[in-house]
């Protein structure tokens, strides 16, 4: 009889941790989470921005984009920013190898972030040049408004400005740069 107990209690169990373990495998195997993945990517695409008015405010070029819709921004690879087409002033070009589009919202205007190898480039009448180089910078088309707080290094005809960090208003050609203890604003004139 004793023997009969320990047989069927034995079974009872195996059975009921059988059910348990069959029941947790089939909670884990469903993942509600949702998952940030790609819904739209573009190969070697252009995307042009307009104004209110219909003027050209700014136009995006890159090797590839890839939108993902949970956070909605737009990652690029190899991407080229051309700021000022539409105004009487010299357009700005900006390269480098990534970066990233927050688009508007209620709450931001639109941003681009570059990173690894940011080169900004301004040239007046084929002979006048500035050239921005630093490692990230971020962007705020709509203003022609750029920032970093890297280091930053400015080069044109007269010479060459490095510092710490730079607000640069790109529609007035207004710089403002920033120092560190460790990292001095320096400018070095060269001769004409």
């Amino acid at each position: 009889m004793i023997n009969r107990i320990i047989v069927l209690s034995t079974l009872i169990l195996a059975f009921a941790l059988t059910i348990n373990w069959f029941i947790a495998e089939s909670e884990e195997a469903v993942d509600f989470t949702p998952r940030n993945e790609p819904d739209l990517y573009m190969l070697n695409a252009t995307i042009s921005q307009f104004d209110p008015e219909g003027e050209l405010q700014h136009r995006i070029a890159a090797n590839r984009f890839t939108h993902f819709p949970l956070t909605d921004l737009t990652t690029m690879k190899f991407p080229t920013l051309e700021l000022g087409r539409a105004r009487d002033s010299d357009p700005w070009e900006i390269t480098s190898n990534e970066g990233r589009i927050l688009p508007a919202s209620d709450y931001r205007e639109e941003i681009v972030e570059l990173w690894s190898n940011v080169l900004a480039s301004q040239w007046s009448n084929g002979s006048a040049f500035v050239n921005i180089q630093t490692n990230s910078l971020t962007v705020y088309p709509q203003r022609d408004y750029a920032e970093t707080d890297e280091p930053v290094f400015i080069d044109n005809q007269s010479g060459r400005t490095t510092a710490a960090g730079m607000k640069a208003f790109l529609d007035t050609g207004k710089f403002m740069f920033y120092s560190t203890p460790t990292h001095r604003v320096t400018t070095i004139f060269l001769p004409n």
